[in-house]
């Protein structure tokens, strides 16, 4: 997919740490392999995902009662409760538990589909269906996406239009 498109500090962020990790393409994307890469362990059990550190080893807990790529998804946003928020959400004022659980949420669309993995959603094969088979998660995690994605051209066009206009000062 070729892209004109200014990525977000998150999306940078997230490539960045995988690129460093050499998870380079969407097969490198399994949860194994991130678990073994970011070097935390993972289990499942019938209960929600949650995330957690016991003795200093990061946790993540997956619902083994959801379909594969619901849980795959749930990883990514425990995954980013793991990467960048401290522990102890039930302990934590409601509005702090609010965003993290917010940032969570848009982290996962993010995680699923990294900005260097874009070029993998090929012209003509961009349709949900296949970015939901290609990057393993629900369709419903690429449609958030791909919406970012033209949101995001569109802040580019803004962009260019704005410095390609003359500032005129005391009209």
């Amino acid at each position: 997919m070729d892209l004109e498109y200014v990525p977000t500090h998150l999306e940078e962020w997230i490539s960045n740490e995988y690129i460093k990790r050499n998870i380079l393409c969407p097969k490198d994307l399994t949860i194994s392999n991130l678990s073994q890469k970011f070097g935390f362990l993972v289990g499942t059990h019938p209960t929600d995902s949650a995330s957690g550190e016991w003795a200093g080893i990061h946790l993540i807990r997956l619902d083994d009662r959801i379909d594969p790529l619901k849980q795959k998804e749930n990883f990514y946003h425990e995954l980013c409760h793991v990467l960048r928020h401290v522990y102890g959400q039930d302990k934590m004022p409601q509005m702090f538990f609010e965003l993290q659980e917010y940032q969570a949420r848009n982290f996962v669309k993010y995680a699923a589909i990294p900005y260097h993995m874009l070029k993998h959603l090929k012209p003509g094969e961009h349709s949900l269906k296949h970015a939901s088979e290609l990057f393993g998660v629900p369709i419903e995690v690429c449609e958030a996406r791909l919406n970012a994605i033209q949101a995001r051209q569109a802040y580019k066009r803004n962009q260019q239009f704005r410095s390609s206009v003359p500032i005129i000062l005391n009209c």
